[in-house]
Parts: structure tokens; sequence; C-alpha cells
């Protein structure tokens, strides 16, 4: 039975009660036409809910002469609601059908709908996808990746406060990059220079002092004009932040994290699984450590042209993810590849205690983290040798003059999860309504 979107005037039930369990029973649902098949003298409807699937058959000699001309009159993606009794069907895939005594029609579709939702007749290109979003989302394989969105969502918030993190939520709006760089979207504040955030680093760090575990599932936004499969403009992170904590502990929370997500995907989120043909096998713990130059050397071996001192491009990050069969890190960064508030290994000064977690099978990176710096005046000259405007960083400076633990965190790109637990073959999938280069409505 549903709860809340239960109206005895418009609906009592829903399409999943439509089973050989409730034969006989009389019901009323409510939900969209999915498909019509006109046979003549047979019509069989496709009725569609949050819940499911039903199939509506009407016999014209067995069929009251309304219900009959109302259902003639209806169009795909029509919002009806249709009372009748069940009726099992052992020959039916979905074990039973509706048989109808009442249609009531409280939105009738404009004929011709733009785009073939059933695929019957033609496979829809990723740009008729796109172009009609606000239609596309009620395809069955995308209301799937959207539940299991919601899904890896919850189980992430069940999974960090059961350990005893605080959820944060932080400002979008800054007056500084916490990532450096010109990719940063512009915002007038009234009349101040200010931007979008790319990260809640700061923030994070702050809430160290009164919260010590935090996380959060935060927006962030990058003006990059990239055109990959894993880059979209808008986007969320999975974020944490462990005071006391060292990079190998927070790779230890990023392990359990991805195999508790995993876990309850395969529990709860079994059936859009099905659908979108995808088969999850949990990985082990613990996750293969791979050092930058080791992983570099792979590269190489793989096939792939690299330059040692360079970050990993997209060529050789595929090819590297593709290696592995389950997810794992790649450990000690080079320093000049990473953010001013990475701590430095005392015992090779050009390395740092950072990290990047890679999925397998060509989805490459899902996160990055690491230990950071917790002194005053090493963040200081940092921001010095960088280049930055100290005006810019006072009250993050001013924090770490009044008591900053040794601390660790990470942000995990939580598009690329979906993307790579649904199978995506590009980031803008795991998107209700992306934002790309190219796409900023509707």
């Amino acid at each position: 039975m549903m709860i809340y979107a239960v109206n005895p005037e418009m609906r009592t039930h829903s399409c999943r009660d439509v089973n050989s369990n409730n034969d006989g029973i009389k019901v009323l649902i409510g939900g969209w036409v999915q498909q019509i098949r006109d046979k003549g003298r047979l019509i069989f409807l496709t009725i569609r809910d949050t819940q499911g699937i039903c199939q509506v058959t009407l016999h014209k000699n067995k069929t009251e002469p309304q219900v009959w001309e109302t259902c003639k009159g209806l169009s795909l993606e029509s919002v009806v609601s249709i009372k009748g009794t069940v009726k099992a069907d052992p020959r039916s895939k979905l074990s039973a059908e509706l048989i109808p005594s009442m249609i009531h029609t409280h939105s009738l579709a404009a004929p011709k709908f733009p785009i073939d939702l059933t695929k019957m007749k033609t496979q829809m290109d990723i740009d008729t996808v796109f172009k009609y979003r606000e239609l596309s989302i009620r395809d069955p394989e995308i209301i799937a990746v959207m539940e299991l969105k919601n899904l890896i969502a919850a189980s992430t918030r069940v999974f960090f406060l059961r350990k005893g993190f605080i959820e944060i939520f932080t400002p979008l709006i800054l007056t500084a990059s916490t990532e450096g760089g010109a990719e940063m979207f512009s915002v007038d504040y009234f009349g101040h220079p200010a931007v979008l955030a790319q990260s809640c680093q700061f923030y994070k760090q702050a809430a160290l002092a009164c919260h010590e575990k935090i996380f959060g599932i935060i927006p962030s936004w990058r003006a990059e004009k990239s055109h990959t499969p894993k880059h979209i403009n808008e986007f969320y992170q999975i974020e944490n932040e462990i005071a006391f904590a060292t990079d190998e502990e927070i790779m230890q929370v990023q392990e359990d994290l991805v195999i508790s997500v995993l876990k309850q995907v395969t529990k709860d989120g079994a059936t859009q699984l099905e659908l979108l043909n995808r088969k999850i096998t949990l990985p082990s713990k613990p996750f293969k450590r791979l050092p930058f130059a080791e992983a570099k050397s792979l590269v190489h071996e793989l096939g792939v042209e690299t330059e040692p001192q360079e970050d990993f491009g997209a060529p050789e990050e595929t090819a590297l993810s593709k290696a592995f069969q389950e997810p794992f890190f790649i450990t000690e960064f080079p320093t000049h590849l990473r953010g001013m508030y990475y701590a430095t290994d005392p015992q090779k000064p050009g390395i740092t205690h950072s990290l990047d977690l890679m999925a397998p099978e060509g989805f490459g990176e899902l996160s990055s983290g690491g230990q950071r710096v917790s002194d005053y005046k090493i963040l200081k000259n940092r921001i010095i040798k960088q280049g930055y405007d100290l005006d810019n960083f006072n009250w993050y400076l001013r924090m770490f003059k009044y008591g900053m633990p040794p601390h660790a965190g990470f942000g995990l790109g939580f598009e690329r999860l979906i993307r790579w637990i649904a199978n995506l073959d590009h980031i803008r999938e795991a998107c209700m309504f992306p934002r790309t280069p190219e796409i900023f409505q509707p």
C-alpha cells in the first residue's frame, strides 16, 4: 500500500498491487499511460507509477461504452485513475491484469509524444535525451538510475551517521577559490566579487574544532570546458574530514563506505540493477595501494604515453583503471600536483600524504584526499608561494592560530560514484538535469 500519495478519489493502490496474489480484489490505481496497444476490439494499456507498471485490459464487448470511449481517447503519458478488478493471468509476465470499470483522465497528454520512451520503434540518441530532458527522465532506465542515486545518497548518510559523524551544510558563494586556478564561476555579490564554490574544503576544516568527524553531500561548480565522460560543471561531492586522522585512516573510511554502499545497493536496488543490466561484485579489503611513481610506470607498461611528473591525463587514467577489477588507491602524489593544504612527508619533502580513489573498469578517479597541513606558518607560506592574495584567506588562516588538530579528509564525486555503480557511459546520465558547457537548460 502506498503512503501519502493516496486519495480515495484518485488512487488507493499502486501498480505493484496488480498481481496474482490480489486476484479478485477491487483497486483504484493512478499513473501515466506508458504504452497503448490497440488491437481493434481489444486494448492493452501499460500504466506506470513510482512502484512499477501494470497492464489494463479492455475487451470491447465486456467493457462499459463510456470506459471504452475514454480509453480510445487516451494518448501516451496521459495521467489517469483507473478503477477495476485484479485478474490473475499466468500467461502474463506481470502475473495479472486489471479489468477496468472506470477510467478518469486527469491530464490528457498532447498527441505525438516527442520521444519514444518504450524504445520499441527507435532508440533515443543522447542529444535527444537531453534536449527533452524534462520528458526523458520518465524513461524506465533513467528512473532506475535516479532511484539508485537516491539509494546511494541515503546509504551514504546512514553509513556516516552510524559511525558518529556530523553532517554539515556549507556556503556555496565564496570570496576566494579553495582550489586555485581560473576555472571558477564568478558572481556579483552585492557589488563584491565572489565565486561559486569549487569545494567546501576550508569550511570542513573549520568544523573540525567543534565536531571532529564531519561529512556532507555538497554541491560544487567548476568552469571547465571539459568534454570527457567524467566531467560536468555542476556536481555533488561526498565530503569528509576527520580530526586526529592520517591519510591511512581516510583510505579505510573510503573502503568501508564503498563496500557499505554497494551492499545496500545490491540489497535494495536489485530491481534497478537488473533493469540496467548491471551486476555488482563486492570488492575485498584492503584496496590496493599504488604509489604515484609505480602507477606512472604501469601506465607506460600498458603502452600509453605519459610524463613521469605530470598528473594523469584522461587516456592514462582510463588505461590504468581498466587494468583493475576492483577499486584501488593511487598514493604519494608529488607536492606540485596537490593543493596548498596537503601535508608533505617529512622523509620525502617532494611527496604529499595524499591519494586518489580509483574505480575499476575504466571509470577512473572517484575521489581525492589526504592528510592536511595543520601548522599556521607552513600554510601561510604555501599560500604566499602559490601567489595567492593573503587578504582572501584571513579567516581561513586565523583558525589555524587557535588550535587546529592534525587532520585528514577527502572529497568523493557523487555522480562519479553513480556512474560507476550504474555502469553509465557518461557522467551527465547520473544527473536529472546536468550542466555541461553545452547543456544549461532545461
